[in-house]
Order: structure tokens, then sequence, then C-alpha cells
């Protein structure tokens, strides 16, 4: 007698690998440190009050249009998500190199699991902390755009994801890649206009800073998600996502490259 076997789709392999894998995470995440969760939410939260306490004197001046504290929360934790995006994905395929041995897992599975794993926690603690900001604080947290923030936001996590795959795949080829990211990083967080309303800052300046894509994509969302947030001449939304699309196109054609030497080098 043919024995019926069951086949499942591709798809459904997919899913249930990124599943296995997203619990995966989860525990390799907070599993093993008592902290886990509480770091997550203190980490953003420490640089909210270092930069309210830093830039106390300066709140009413600069951001008459804006309650400071938003826009320092619209700016940071938008900005934490893609950098936390973007390291996460160098020391995933390390951190699950014994999977690959299965011939459903895949390097790109690991990619795009860290990926959501990165979305839902900073897409939480953005929701709690506006929560608190609206509840306690008296705050209006509503925002204009849903959709157009909702657009910017996952444009930056596509940004993390492509920039994350390249730091990737360049670092198993040049270790010292690593520190270079963190140095890379270090600077994009000042250039960013988080804890500054670009407005204030020369034009000539701007002219410079505008070759930031992070720079847009935070600026815009900011603009989607207050009613009367003044947008600087020349923030657009083609430059980076033109320069998303490169990226991406980038990383998926050296991941296609060298998918097998992640595999088998891991």
């Amino acid at each position: 007698m043919r024995q019926n076997i069951k086949r499942i789709s591709p798809f459904r392999q997919f899913i249930s690998v990124i599943f296995a894998l997203f619990l995966r995470e989860i525990k390799t995440r907070f599993g093993g440190r008592r902290f886990g969760v509480f770091w997550t939410f203190v980490e953003p939260a420490v640089h909210l009050v270092i930069m309210l306490f830093v830039f106390s004197f300066l709140r009413a001046r600069m951001m008459p249009q804006v309650p400071f504290e938003l826009f320092l929360l619209t700016g940071i934790v938008p900005f934490f998500l893609f950098r936390h995006i973007a390291t996460g994905l160098m020391s995933s395929i390390s951190a699950n190199k014994a999977l690959f041995a299965y011939a459903p897992v895949k390097p790109i599975d690991t990619y795009i699991t860290r990926t959501i794993l990165e979305s839902v926690i900073y897409t939480v603690v953005f929701a709690v902390i506006l929560f608190v900001f609206g509840f306690w604080g008296g705050f209006d947290v509503s925002v204009t755009n849903p959709f157009g923030a909702a657009a910017l936001y996952f444009l930056l996590i596509l940004f993390g994801f492509s920039f994350g795959i390249i730091a990737s795949i360049a670092s198993t080829i040049f270790p010292s890649v690593k520190i270079l990211m963190n140095i890379i990083l270090l600077p994009l967080y000042f250039l960013s206009a988080i804890m500054y309303p670009l407005w204030i800052v020369p034009a000539q300046y701007i002219e410079y800073l505008k070759f930031n894509p992070i720079l847009h994509l935070l600026e815009l969302f900011k603009a989607n998600f207050f009613s009367y947030y003044p947008l600087v001449e020349g923030i657009n939304l083609y430059y980076p996502l033109g320069f998303e699309l490169v990226l991406l196109f980038i990383a998926l054609a050296l991941y296609r490259i060298k998918r097998l030497d992640l595999a088998a080098k891991s």
C-alpha cells in the first residue's frame, strides 16, 4: 500500500520556521536575563530623561509647536529600533549556526525573525511610554496621520533590515566591520535631529545633514505624528525611499551570492 504523505507547503514551512525561531529568540533575549524586559524599557527612558534634563532650559524656545518630551520620544525610540535591528542582524547568523544543519532553516530566516522581534519589542516600548505620557503626563498623544506614521515606521524597520544584512555579510569577511558599525551609528544618532529640532540648525549645515536618509524618515515620521510639525524645506520621502530601495537590492543580492557560505562558515 502507498502511504499518503502529507506535504507541507513552502509558505507554511516558512511560517513554522519563523515562529519557532521567534520563540527561541524571545527565550534567548529574556529567558536567561532577569532584568532583560526591564532594561528594554529603561534604555530609551534613560536617554529621554537625560535629554530632557540637558535641554530643559531650551525646550520652550526651541519647541513652541510640539511638546519637547514627545519630540524626543518620537526620535529616540524609532532610531533605537533601527539601530537594534541593524546591530542585531550582525550576530543573528552566529547565534543560530547550529540550526543551519536542518534543511528548512536558512540564514535569511534568522534575519527576518530578529527583525520581527526587535520591531515587536520597540513597538510595545513606544506604546507603553506613550500611554504613560498620555495617562499620567497629561499630553495629547493622538497621532495626526496614523497610516503615514506607520508607513514611515515600517520604512525605518526595512532600512535597519537592509543595513543589517549588508553589515552581517561584510562582518563574515572583515570582522572589524562590527567595530566600524558602532563607530558609524554613534554620530548618526547625533546627526539625525533626535535631540534638537532641525529648524534651529543654520541653513548651511542643514544641507549637509540632509544627506542622512534616517534624518528624512524621522522628520517625516514626526510630521505625520504631530499636527503642527514644521518641516524644513528639502525634507522629502523620495530621497530616503530611493536610497532604501538601492540598499535593499544590494542586501538581497549579497545574500543570494553568500547564502551558502553564511550557512557553511557559521
